[in-house]
């Protein structure tokens, strides 16, 4: 299976509750019914943290899309 074409693990949206973006990113999911783990950078400590050292930025919306095969993929809202 080419990487293109790989199905995600894992989906896991970091976020707080007053970014607007995020909140259309969130409605977006559940519209589409894709199971997505909310991780808030205010509420949880530590989440921040992960975000800059995963990807690269502490801003949100950012997706971090796991694949099968152990590959990491962070998607921020402007990419």
């Amino acid at each position: 299976m080419s990487e293109t074409a790989q199905t995600p693990s894992h989906l896991a949206l970091y976020e707080h509750e007053l970014c607007g973006f995020c909140q259309m990113v969130r409605r977006s999911t559940q519209d589409l019914g894709v199971e997505v783990e909310s991780r808030n950078i205010l509420r949880e400590p530590g989440r921040r943290e992960e975000l800059i050292e995963g990807g690269g930025k502490g801003m949100v919306p950012c997706l971090r899309i796991e694949y099968p095969d152990g590959r990491v993929e962070w998607l921020y809202e402007s990419s």
